[in-house]
């Protein structure tokens, strides 16, 4: 890749980065100002207009020490200065200045007519004291968008880093911003911006390789420009944060300078089209997720746990790495020209050729290839595009724009898999066994065949077996590399690393490993070290800043010190007496392993300890596993009509404001709140979760999801989250758990979406956020007073069967209406309106026996209220009553 696509990309990114300097007040020299303010800023009534451009400039001669040093070299890339080029987007003059003015303009989502307002500083209001909007907030499919008015929205994000912590995350009401005078406005941007150039002047690989500084760079960007306003003056909503706009700007100005280099039209007139056809959109998606994370075969066995954590990162990493490919085989900088990115998906900004639609399509079949052979075609990814110009990504049209690209990768997922090139046998299937093995069939994924290379890898070895495919070792590296190792190197697979590395190179290009840090700077020199990310938030909350954060590792209950307590070791022992179990629960706190499917479900069981009567403890509940999958109701309704004025900006911010909640807040959460860190993340991105953990922890985990979702969104009706929730035993096949957990989160948004299914009974989150907490602390408490015991939890449970078959009966459908009247009403479909009968003498005959009279008046007429809850509810009673009973069973000893 040359040095002017990056010279472009990087004008591009940091053509605006005046604009958070200007508003710190940054000290700039007067000498400085006087002798380009003519050069960078437009005249508008005897006056210099857009300061932030001049800026710009002093920006980069400012900070040139810490900054790489081609950016003011004259012989970098072409003849135009890399400081020119970023701060001249509002007076350009040469072609390329050109392309970032008009990158800007579309990333902002101009109409062409709209030119001239470019220039103008119109209604200019407290910039420094205007605070992003959530753009949430703006959400509303059915009118096309909320308002263009600033009084109807009334919250806004503090203006911080970006964190996990729910302080600097969460918007907050715009009340609670209203007093912020202009100094205090000013003194809050002055010390974000004073935080970033102490981070900047650390960042890495800032001497050996542009590329992997941009990387860290935008990283180190995105956490302190996140929350500031992109545009603050005018009509416009302050929805777009500085860095999702930049980045847009940096991905269509690369993407229209290798188009006008390919078509030889490196002209102004040609640049400032706004009908040609110059852009090619390029949308990605990985085909059977599912599959590849819970492939049938002894997933159930020791590795369980780090296989699924590593087939879950591997899902992010082959998509992070196939859009990466794409974009280096076009010649586009992976770091700005991929504009989306999460869960699987991701969209690209390419120039649209003939010679970059040839690309793509090798591409696509190289990858495919790769996937065809070590899959088996149980997962690809499928690539769609559509070409568009800049009046396509206007306000006005780019919904129409987006909606066709949502079609045409709809239409690919009918055909996944190209047949004429892989259809048929897999060819010497049979010839890759190899008898001499342990198992010449991985034990792990059931699949491939065992490979030679692996016997007795550490990594697959134990008791009972020693084989395993590369792909299945490699997924067990990274399963367990991940818990321990926080900073990964992705290396081209010929660079000369030692130690543990991927057995089975990604795409047959790119390579893994945890253990390359004395190797950095020389492997980076030679264009061999292509990213160096870090994949952990510490619990305090920060984001690391030397190199680029990336946010798709997840989080995995890991043993600690934390889990030496009386109560986990009686849970841990329970059942398994003995002191080799205590041992290696030792062990494996020492070791730091990860918690095991079997220890997960342990941690359900609910220990008391009576120190009155010695310290004796008693356990009750069920041995089980909760399997979570959720996700965001009708995320493409909100993405392709939701937004009043929309742009590519608009759109990155939505997108990675929904990745936020889900890979950055979620699994901060978990490893922070101690009644939830034992809940595992199978995945967990873009728009939705699938988690496993002890049953009853992750039911009340799901009722805070629902809670801080819909604050994290600013409470908009419009944007809701559906939840299918089923219960296991530790030993059930992994397979069995996510097959169970789709069929509920199915059943859940047949139910109008915004609704919860659990023990298959689906309801709308307001009411189980009822039935969880008033109705089920109330059944509780009742046990606790000795009103009811279990043999009348179980006649309530048999009652509130009955109750959901009259409800069934008497509110049926047209069809069984017609049914009824055709054949008439049965006796036995009637026997379930006996439940009222039956719940009173239950009531008068079975409530609080134990009881002196009075009290026993008291309970009955506690416990009468149940009948209004079986009336109203019906089968939905099951949800507070089977929680009730699963945690109040004894154990066997």
């Amino acid at each position: 890749m040359n040095d002017n696509i990056y010279k472009i990309a990087i004008a591009g990114f940091m053509h605006d980065i005046g604009k958070f300097a200007e508003r710190a007040n940054m000290p700039i020299n007067k000498e400085f100002e006087i002798g380009n303010a003519d050069l960078y800023q437009p005249h508008r009534n005897n006056r210099y207009t857009h300061r932030h451009a001049l800026y710009t400039a002093a920006f980069i001669d400012s900070f040139e020490k810490i900054l790489p040093k081609e950016f003011n070299r004259a012989n970098w890339g072409f003849e135009d200065s890399f400081i020119n080029i970023a701060a001249g987007h509002h007076m350009p003059e040469t072609p390329l200045q050109w392309i970032i003015a008009m990158a800007d303009r579309v990333s902002s989502g101009f109409e062409r007519d709209e030119f001239e307002d470019y220039n103008q500083e119109i209604g200019v209001r407290d910039y420094k004291k205007t605070r992003l909007i959530p753009i949430f907030e703006g959400i509303d499919p059915d009118r096309g968008g909320k308002a263009d008015s600033l009084d109807s929205y009334h919250f806004r994000y503090p203006l911080k880093e970006l964190s996990p912590n729910p302080e600097n995350l969460f918007p907050k009401n715009e009340d609670a911003l209203r007093s912020l005078d202009n100094e205090q406005a000013s003194k809050e941007y002055n010390e974000l911006f004073n935080k970033f150039i102490a981070e900047l002047e650390k960042l890495l690989h800032r001497y050996q390789s542009i590329p992997l500084w941009l990387e860290h760079f935008d990283s180190l960007f995105m956490i302190f420009a996140s929350y500031i306003p992109a545009a603050t003056v005018g009509k416009v909503i302050p929805n777009v944060s500085l860095y999702d706009h930049s980045k847009a700007t940096a991905a269509l100005a690369a993407a229209l300078y290798l188009y006008h280099l390919q078509t030889d039209s490196m002209k102004k007139e040609k640049i400032t089209d706004y009908e040609e056809k110059k852009f090619l959109i390029v949308s990605g998606d990985f085909y059977g997720i599912q599959s590849f994370i819970f492939s049938a075969g002894g997933s159930t066995n020791k590795a369980a746990a780090r296989l699924l954590r590593g087939r879950s990162f591997a899902i992010s990493l082959i998509s992070e790495l196939a859009a990466d490919l794409i974009c280096r085989e076009i010649g586009l900088p992976p770091t700005c020209s991929i504009i989306l990115n999460a869960a699987g998906k991701f969209t690209i900004m390419a120039p649209n050729t003939d010679k970059v639609r040839r690309q793509i399509e090798a591409v696509e079949k190289e990858i495919n290839d790769w996937l065809i052979k070590n899959f088996y075609g149980e997962s690809t990814i499928g690539l769609a595009w559509i070409e568009a110009s800049c009046s396509d990504l206007s306000s006005k049209q780019i919904e129409g724009l987006w909606d066709s690209l949502a079609k045409e990768l709809e239409k690919k997922k009918y055909s996944k898999i190209d047949l004429e090139r892989y259809g048929g046998a897999v060819k010497d299937y049979l010839d890759q066994f190899n008898n001499e093995l342990s198992s010449k069939l991985c034990p792990f994924c059931g699949k491939r065949p065992s490979d030679k290379q692996i016997e007795n890898d550490p990594l697959v070895r134990d008791d009972n077996n020693r084989s395993a495919c590369k792909i299945c070792r490699d997924h067990i590296y990274l399963g367990k590399k991940l818990v321990k190792s926080p900073k990964m190197a992705i290396v081209s697979h010929d660079a000369e690393i030692y130690g543990d590395k991927l057995s089975e190179p990604i795409f047959g290009k790119y390579q893994v490993s945890f253990d390359v840090e004395g190797k950095l700077n020389e492997l980076a020199k030679k264009g061999k070290l292509l990213k160096y990310w870090d994949l952990s938030i510490s619990k305090d909350g920060k984001i690391t800043k030397e190199i680029a954060a990336k946010f798709i590792n997840g989080y995995v209950p890991v043993w600690s010190e934390e889990d030496q307590t009386e109560e986990t070791l009686i849970r841990i022992l329970h059942g398994r007496k003995s002191e080799k179990t205590k041992n290696e629960l030792f062990d494996a706190i020492k070791e730091g392993a990860i918690k095991e499917f079997l220890y997960l479900a342990k941690m359900s069981i609910n220990v008391k300890v009576n120190y009155k009567e010695k310290g004796e403890t008693k356990t009750c509940g069920i041995e089980a596993l909760g399997v979570l999958k959720a996700d965001v109701d009708n995320l493409g309704l909100i993405f392709t009509c939701g937004l009043k004025n929309n742009s590519i900006s608009h759109l990155a911010t939505l997108s990675r404001q929904m990745n936020n909640y889900f890979a950055i807040y979620l699994p901060y959460l978990l490893s922070k709140e101690e009644k939830f860190r034992d809940i595992y993340t199978i995945f967990g991105g873009g728009d939705d979760l699938f988690l496993i953990g002890p049953w009853n922890r992750i039911i009340d985990f799901t009722q805070f999801l629902n809670q801080s979702f819909r604050q994290y969104v600013c409470q908009n009706k419009h944007i809701t989250i559906s939840a299918g929730l089923s219960i296991h035993k530790p030993s059930d096949p992994v397979p069995l758990l996510a097959e169970t957990a789709e069929d509920a989160l199915k059943k859940a948004k047949h139910n109008g979406r915004d609704s919860i299914t659990l023990f298959d009974e689906t309801v709308k989150w307001e009411l189980f956020e009822k039935l969880n907490s008033e109705v089920k602390e109330k059944i509780e408490s009742w046990l606790d007073k000795s009103y009811i015991n279990n043999a009348m939890l179980f006649r309530l449970n048999l009652l509130s069967e009955m109750a959901k078959q009259e409800k069934e009966l008497i509110n049926g459908d047209k069809k069984q209406a017609k049914e009824v009247a055709n054949r008439g009403v049965a006796l036995e479909d009637c026997e379930c309106l006996k439940w009222h009968a039956m719940f009173k003498y239950n009531l008068v005959r079975n409530i609080g026996k134990k009881l002196q009279e009075s009290a026993r008046n008291e309970a009955i007429s506690k416990v009468d209220e149940a009948a209004l809850w079986l009336d109203e509810y019906g089968g939905a009673m099951k949800i507070p009553l089977w929680q009730v009973i699963y945690n109040q069973r004894r154990l066997k000893p």
